[in-house]
């Protein structure tokens, strides 16, 4: 496979690039993020947006360090974009490249003469239709995947990567190894159908790794390439093909379009017949190849990297100004440039008006008016949306705002709900919150409160002391007598969001029953202490009495035991 999936380990969910996919070629299923291959049409567009920076494509530098290292005969064939990247070492290249292991190596744009050449064949033509240029393979995938009913449109000619690939297998043999060094990562995609290109690497990739082995410049001469163009280095420029086209003789008008908006707009105007006898030499990034998918954004401008082109192309013209190459005259006689385009559009399946209610009520979309068209998904209208999710491409949480509002509705729901008695405290310690629990504890609505600092309804030193400390405030028992309340409170100082949050439990019920608890207790001991007593009288009273009783019977018993005696005694 061309091209790398995204990797969902270190994935935000923030459906940045599905904002700038511009053919919604990314879908988002059960929270992860795949590239749709049969939509896609290679922009890159989804990797710089990415803010983890998640490759699309697949580095095939490997695969020419194993052509290198396998003695293989490599030849590199590099587009004129590369000086604005390489600068003033942009001389210095074809000795780099050979250091590094390539044995020959080309400029593209030795084959850009020939395809030039049959555009003025259709520029000429006499048949009032439009037509649009083949340079650029995301145009091509463009109209090929979406925009079918233009495959007549293009130009039915090979690019001038193509075409070199071609002549270098003609002039080196056929088992050589053909590496294109540009800056468009799209031809990584047209390589896959093209057998005279064996690998394609980005001027990035290239930059990365003559990094890694350590390459300076400075130990390296000027040497020329292996074959000499003098066709215009300006070649990546936007508007200057058609300045060229401008200076000849010509049946159609001859414009340049580039970046994404643009040449869709334009796609779209041809499909409506809006337009006719115009030739659109049409580039899918801004700025044509200077800021390509493959060039590293290193914070060089468009104008920037243009000098340097001209710089370095003035440079050449007056070292090799005078040399003309003749060796490939005789080679393109065998090479075709024809190339047949054909139809790779996958349509999306249709549901009906019911099916799409239906999906729209799962996004929260229940009338006209709540199809608010904010993009915010990546997708230009809410029933666009929902044909995604309709074909498997989306899901309804991918909705910003149904998912925002949800979000908002659950949190209300628990804030309104809740027994908690919860406060949020700005940095100032005044309220900018009060829950419902809390406004009925506090006799308050929340637009009363708002604003008003904390110490009316409870201490800012508690407060103050959280934010200090970075501590939280735990289980804190405060008693509230204007409130006739006891609650248990917990502070947390939010340092990213410099808040206070304050969440209390209103215990007064369980401190009111606890002390009605405790006086039943006091009460029950006072009366069993009562009984106590009047039993410890009663007890003493009976004492007593037997007391008394029993010393009467002691008398008694000892006056009859005498009495007896005396009887006895007489007898």
């Amino acid at each position: 496979m061309w091209f790398e999936n995204f990797s969902n380990k270190n994935c935000k969910q923030c459906y940045a690039c599905i904002r700038v996919c511009p053919v919604n070629a990314i879908e988002i299923k059960n929270e992860e993020t795949k590239i749709i291959e049969e939509r896609c049409i290679v922009c890159d567009e989804c990797y710089r947006a990415c803010p983890q920076k998640h490759r699309l494509s697949k580095s095939e530098v490997p695969i020419v360090k194993h052509f290198i290292k396998n003695k293989e005969t490599v030849v590199a064939s590099i587009a004129p974009s590369f000086a604005s990247v390489f600068w003033k070492y942009s001389h210095k290249i074809p000795s780099v490249l050979k250091h590094m292991g390539f044995s020959y190596v080309e400029e593209t744009l030795v084959a850009a003469q020939p395809i030039i050449n049959e555009y003025f064949k259709y520029i000429n033509k006499n048949d009032n239709k439009n037509y649009i240029t083949t340079l650029c393979p995301s145009i091509i995938n463009l109209v090929e995947k979406h925009y079918p009913e233009l495959i007549d449109n293009l130009i039915p000619v090979i690019s001038a990567v193509t075409c070199h690939g071609r002549i270098i297998k003609e002039k080196y043999g056929k088992d050589v190894k053909v590496v294109f060094i540009g800056p468009c990562l799209g031809k990584k995609y047209e390589a896959r159908f093209e057998d005279s290109i064996d690998a394609v690497i980005t001027l990035e990739e290239l930059k990365r790794w003559i990094n890694q082995e350590n390459i300076s410049f400075d130990d390296f001469e000027e040497t020329p390439f292996d074959a000499i163009s003098n066709y215009n280095r300006v070649f990546p420029f936007i508007s200057e093909n058609t300045n060229y086209f401008y200076d000849s003789n010509k049946n159609k008008e001859v414009v340049s379009v580039d970046g994404e908006e643009d040449c869709i707009k334009t796609l779209k105007a041809m499909v409506n017949n809006r337009m006719s006898n115009v030739v659109f030499d049409m580039n899918f990034c801004q700025n044509g190849c200077l800021q390509g998918s493959g060039i590293e954004d290193d914070g060089i401008s468009p104008y920037e990297r243009r000098e340097n082109i001209e710089v370095y192309s003035k440079q050449y013209r007056d070292i090799y100004g005078d040399k003309k190459d003749n060796s490939y005259d005789e080679i393109l006689k065998n090479v075709n440039l024809e190339r047949k385009f054909q139809s790779k559009h996958v349509p999306l399946k249709e549901p009906s008006e019911k099916e799409l209610k239906e999906i729209l009520k799962s996004m929260g979309k229940f009338a006209r008016m709540d199809e608010i068209n904010c993009k915010a998904c990546g997708y230009e209208t809410c029933r666009d949306k929902a044909k995604a999710i309709y074909n498997g491409y989306a899901d309804a949480s991918m909705c910003v705002p149904y998912m925002r509002q949800k979000a908002e509705n659950k949190a209300s729901v628990i804030l309104s709900t809740t027994p908690n008695l919860i406060g949020i405290i700005d940095k100032d310690l005044c309220v900018e919150e009060f829950n419902k629990a809390a406004q009925n504890f506090f006799q308050v609505s929340n637009e009363e409160a708002k604003g008003v600092p904390v110490i009316m309804y409870l201490d800012e030193d508690k407060f103050q002391q959280a934010r200090d400390s970075r501590k939280k405030i735990i289980k804190d028992k405060i008693e509230l007598p204007d409130y006739n309340g006891v609650l248990l409170q917990n502070i947390i100082w939010s340092e990213k969001d410099q808040i206070y949050i304050w969440i209390a439990n209103d215990i007064t019920e369980e401190v009111n029953k606890d002390k009605q608890i405790q006086e039943m207790k006091i009460n029950s001991v006072n009366m069993a202490q009562e009984v106590i007593n009047k039993q410890m009288m009663v007890a003493q009273e009976i004492a007593s009495l037997l007391g008394e009783t029993t010393a009467q019977t002691k008398v008694t018993l000892t006056k009859l035991k005498k009495l007896i005696e005396e009887e006895g005694i007489k007898q």
